[in-house]
């Protein structure tokens, strides 16, 4: 009987213990419950029971395990009377984590929930979460307080930082509070802090840690962001920056997160003006989601007060040379074969007066994708649009356009696929000065087909390529009119006769990848599209001495995206002008780099177009000078020598517990001057960029 007893109180014991220290792991689970559904494994040299004292005793090397907690000890003691236990020795709690409780020896009150551990230590495997404490008492389930107490995510006895404070109280999911705190370097003391507190759950609010640097333009720099979780749904980031030159600058960005997966942000932003700049203020907010009725809503909206904000305040080459800022808010409706969607856009010009910009404020989109009649292989579809146009200078008005159209898809004798479509384009204008209408009649026909073949290289891991060889062929036709009376708003007001032929010729290759005991895999590392346009019209246009030559055929595209590797890859994308009286390239884009995955990158590209510029870029990630992490991306001017448009360096010294970040930016402003940048920050592992002081 006796031995009954005492298994069934180191049970009911274990459950205690192991649910005092850890609750989350026990779940509601009393700690008294005979019926607990987890077996507890006890091991002791000896297990007894004082009646005397009417203590339960284990004493040798005790092993106590329930679910995935290990309890170790030299001596552990239960008095149900009064429910106090203790323990000590080399007291160790263990999960299958990683994560542990060490401690000299511990008490703790079953009835009261109430303990401590004394010369106590916890590691958090997630964070690599250290604490010591001479003192750490658990006060209920959720709060925790430890006495002469210092944490770090570093290993090591002389850690590379670490927090000491005098007293630490944990709120768990909360926050952890400390009074008088210092900063140690090593064994060095280099901060002081009355109050600290810092998040113990993934997502609380705080200060951020601070971002200092120096710019040319902007002077000395301080950036000290707050982070405010709201809510589950939402959150926000406060900022505040110091510009020695420029002002102080207030903003926040506001996150948030409802239902349908809807999901955007807020940006707002002003600086109060110093000495050499004045006051601006800048705002945005994107959005995308579905509303009530199957309505999905993006929006991508813009606003700056000051041409040179960007130039300014813009930290890459897309934003400090922008020279327009638009604004789009769109929404669509879906049906299975019907599409409606309208939308509101507005466009700031940053380089000069936006007054004779035309805005389109509303446009409306509505259409019957291609649908068939019956069985037949004929088709019918209708697209049409409304848009209100309207600027401050210059005629404003009304369009509307209506287009239904009729299609036959064919595959003659099962060799090619033929396409023709027949469309009328009926336009209604009423504008400040006119009113007008018309019709145009516009006609395409398009053939193509797809050839293959398989090959069998039997390499080691490529058994099979497949090359697919696809020809299309494209006659398109718009009658000429005269549209001089109409308003021109935009492309749609002017459209221009067409009689062409396009053609092209596109390859692929595709690789079939077998792997021991992997399934097999596809691989497109090749596609090339070589295309161009004959121009009828213009071959049978009548010249007279002193016109410009005929130049039926457009300049020749050709397209490839090459992906030899997973891990390289060449994108090339260029025009060609071969008619005589020219022979020159007109565009041309080249991409290239290899990614190794692990950190290692490097890519080159080059840019040209005939008469607006030419240049090189660059980008290099380093990671096998760990512990230093190095970026670079550069941009150079080929046609402005010496003009190095771009460059910005970024460099991260990773250690085990703690990086440091270094940004270098230096790039040409539009006086032709030179704009340099320097700004540092750091992180301590497991604490993030996030902590709060007073």
């Amino acid at each position: 009987m006796m031995i009954w007893r005492v298994s069934l109180f180191w049970g009911i014991l274990g459950v205690a213990i192991l649910g005092f220290f850890f609750p989350g792991e026990v779940g509601a689970i009393s700690p008294m419950k005979k019926n607990d559904p987890l077996p507890v494994t006890v091991e002791a040299d000896k297990l007894s029971f004082d009646p005397d004292s009417g203590n339960y005793l284990a004493d040798g090397e005790v092993f106590l395990q329930r679910g995935e907690w290990s309890l170790f000890s030299d001596h552990l003691k239960w008095n149900p009377d009064d429910d106090e236990a203790s323990g000590e020795g080399q007291v160790r709690l263990i999960d299958k984590e990683g994560n542990s409780l060490s401690a000299e020896s511990f008490e703790l009150n079953l009835g009261t929930g109430k303990g401590r551990l004394h010369q106590g230590k916890a590691f958090l495997k997630e964070n690599n979460f250290h604490l010591d404490a001479k003192e750490l008492h658990r006060l209920d389930e959720k709060n925790f307080m430890a006495e002469e107490a210092s944490f770090t995510t570093c290993d090591g006895d002389q850690p590379a930082w670490r927090f000491q404070a005098r007293k630490v109280n944990v709120t768990l999911d909360d926050y952890a509070r400390a009074k008088h705190v210092f900063f140690y370097l090593k064994d060095l003391p280099v901060l002081y802090f009355p109050y600290l507190f810092y998040p113990v759950s993934d997502r609380k609010s705080g200060f951020l840690i601070p971002r200092y640097g120096y710019s040319e333009n902007r002077g000395m720099q301080i950036h000290q962001p707050f982070y405010w979780a709201i809510s589950r749904s939402t959150d926000a980031t406060f900022h505040l920056d110091y510009l020695s030159r420029l002002g102080l600058g207030k903003g926040v960005e506001y996150r948030y997160i409802a239902p349908n997966d809807n999901r955007g942000k807020f940006n707002l932003y002003h600086v109060t003006g110093l000495d050499e700049g004045g006051d601006r203020s800048a705002f945005s907010w994107e959005h995308d989601g579905v509303l009530p009725g199957r309505v999905r809503l993006v929006a991508d909206v813009e606003y700056v007060d000051e041409k040179d904000f960007f130039e300014d305040f813009g930290q890459e080459a897309e934003e400090y040379n922008r020279e327009t800022v638009e604004s789009v808010i769109f929404a669509q409706r879906n049906w299975e074969k019907l599409n409606l969607g309208a939308q509101m856009k507005y466009i700031k010009d940053l380089r000069q007066s936006t007054d004779d910009i035309v805005q389109r404020l509303p446009e409306a989109r509505f259409s019957l994708i291609r649908k068939r009649f019956g069985e037949t292989p004929l088709f019918y579809g209708f697209d049409s649009s409304y848009n209100h146009f309207w600027r401050r200078e210059g005629e404003t008005g009304d369009r509307m356009l209506l287009r239904p159209y009729l299609a036959a898809v064919l595959k003659p004798g099962g060799l090619a696929e033929l396409e023709a479509e027949l469309g009328l384009t009926q336009r209604l204008y009423w504008t400040s000065e006119q009113d007008a209408d018309d019709a145009l009649v516009d006609f395409s026909v398009a053939l193509s087909n797809r050839f293959s073949r398989i090959y069998h290289p039997d390499g080691k891991s490529i058994k099979k390529i497949r090359h697919v060889l696809q020809p299309e062929i494209r006659y398109s036709y718009i009658p000429p009119e005269n549209q001089d009376e109409f308003p021109q708003f935009d492309h749609l007001d002017d459209i221009e006769p067409q009689n062409r032929l396009s053609y092209a010729l596109i390859n692929r290759l595709t690789a079939r990848i077998e792997k021991e005991g992997r399934e097999a895999t596809y691989h497109e590392f090749l596609y090339f599209r070589l295309g161009q346009d004959f121009d009828i019209r213009e071959s049978r246009r009548d010249r007279d001495p002193g016109d410009d030559p005929l130049r039926p055929f457009s300049a020749i595209r050709a397209e490839m995206i090459l992906r030899p590797t997973t891990w390289s890859y060449l994108d090339v994308d260029g025009t060609y002008d071969m008619n005589p009286e020219r022979e020159a390239l007109d565009l041309l884009r080249i991409r290239t780099g290899v990614n190794d995955q692990h950190g290692n990158r490097i890519g080159i590209g080059y840019s040209f177009r005939d008469e607006e510029y030419e240049y090189l870029s660059g980008n290099l990630s380093l990671a096998v000078l760990d512990p230093l992490f190095l970026n670079y991306h550069g941009r150079y001017d080929l046609r402005d020598k010496g003009n190095d448009l771009e460059h910005v360096l970024n460099a991260e010294w990773r250690f085990q517990c703690w990086s440091l970040f270094v940004t270098f930016r230096d790039r040409t402003d539009d006086g032709g001057g030179r704009e340099k940048e320097v700004m540092v920050s750091f992180a301590l592992k497991g604490l993030g960029h996030m902590f709060g002081v007073l």
